[in-house]
This record gives C-alpha cells, sequence and structure tokens, in this order.
C-alpha cells in the first residue's frame, strides 16, 4: 500500500508569503487587487488562482507566474 503525500491548497504558500513579506492580510489583498474574503477563500483553497492573479502574485511575491499556476494545477488535480 502506498502513502500519498496530501497535497496542500496554493493558499499555504500564499499564507507563507505574507508572514515572510512582513504584510497584513488586508495589505497583502489590498495590494494583490482582491478584497480580503477573497484572499481568506484562496489561502482556504476555495478560490482558484487564475493567470491573471498568478501574474499579480509574480509582481507581489517575486515568485514567478508558472510557479503559482503550477501549485494551483496539482491542487485540483489532487481533488
Amino acid at each position: 500500500m502506498t502513502n500519498r503525500r496530501k497535497i496542500q491548497p496554493p493558499g499555504v504558500t500564499i499564507e507563507e508569503s505574507i508572514h515572510f513579506l512582513k504584510m497584513s492580510r488586508s495589505d497583502f489583498a489590498r495590494r494583490l487587487e482582491v478584497d480580503e474574503s477573497f484572499l481568506n477563500r484562496l489561502i482556504a483553497g476555495e478560490e482558484q488562482i487564475t493567470p491573471s492573479l498568478s501574474e499579480r502574485l509574480e509582481a507581489l511575491t517575486g515568485s514567478p507566474s508558472n510557479f503559482w499556476k503550477m501549485l494551483e494545477s496539482k491542487y485540483r488535480r489532487s481533488l
């Protein structure tokens, strides 16, 4: 029997980025051009990272857009 590691939502990495950048969630949401409730749902895995959002995440965090799209794709395939 093989143990499969559970894939975490990209929101885990977003949360880590928020802490690394020493921002509040509200400031991060504002800079990401989303409201805080959307950011909370994104972190929880209830919202998806779109191509547009991945570009804004790249601009804000420095992590490439393709990185965010890859995290999203892997997570959605694991569901």
